[in-house]
């Protein structure tokens, strides 16, 4: 796996077990957790402990194992981790994967990092894997976290895969979909 791969703003950096603790902090106990889990909005999500994080975020998110199945990057400005983004197993029968991402602070929301690491993590896993459609499905109630997947060419759709698990009740589905003869022109 490469060590760094760059976006036009961002660079992800393949997250290592030492980052793991981190990757944690800034879901379950940043400023941005309320956007995403968690009393007053969140009620049937409630933050998860490290131990349960850590068994949905396996140490294969970590290590370069068996990348097919997941991985998590940090997201870095100027060398400064900002937040992660994680693709999970992906489905090679229909070239497509599911994303997820949270920044580490609200100090760097509204600044484009968020869509430059979804476009940048989609470019990757074309190149990569041959992925040409990405899944992402935040709750409706987080309207900033739409806006910046449809900033990244996420579009609303209805197609909802067999496998796929939503983590919210009120759940979006938003996906994006590069051409088979995509040209990365990032």
């Amino acid at each position: 796996m490469k060590d760094r791969i760059y976006g036009k703003i961002v660079t992800l950096r393949p997250a290592t077990l030492k980052d793991r603790h981190s990757v944690f902090e800034w879901l379950a106990h940043s400023d941005t957790t309320p956007q995403m889990l968690g009393l007053p909005d969140f009620p049937e999500n409630p933050r998860p402990t490290l131990e349960e994080f850590t068994l949905d975020y396996s140490d294969q998110y970590f290590i370069d194992s068996k990348p097919e199945l997941g991985r998590c990057f940090i997201i870095e400005i100027n060398g400064e981790p900002t937040g992660q983004v994680t693709y999970n197993k992906i489905w090679f029968e229909d070239g497509i994967v599911e994303l997820d991402i949270w920044l580490a602070a609200r100090r760097h929301t509204g600044k484009g990092y968020g869509p430059d690491a979804l476009q940048t993590v989609c470019m990757f896993l074309y190149e990569e894997f041959g992925c040409n459609k990405f899944l992402i499905a935040p709750s409706r109630r987080n309207n900033y976290a739409i806006k910046a997947y449809q900033k990244a060419g996420f579009l609303e759709s209805d197609e909802i895969p067999f496998w796929f698990v939503p983590d919210y009740r009120d759940f979006i589905v938003l996906i994006k979909v590069l051409p088979h003869n995509w040209i990365n022109k990032y």
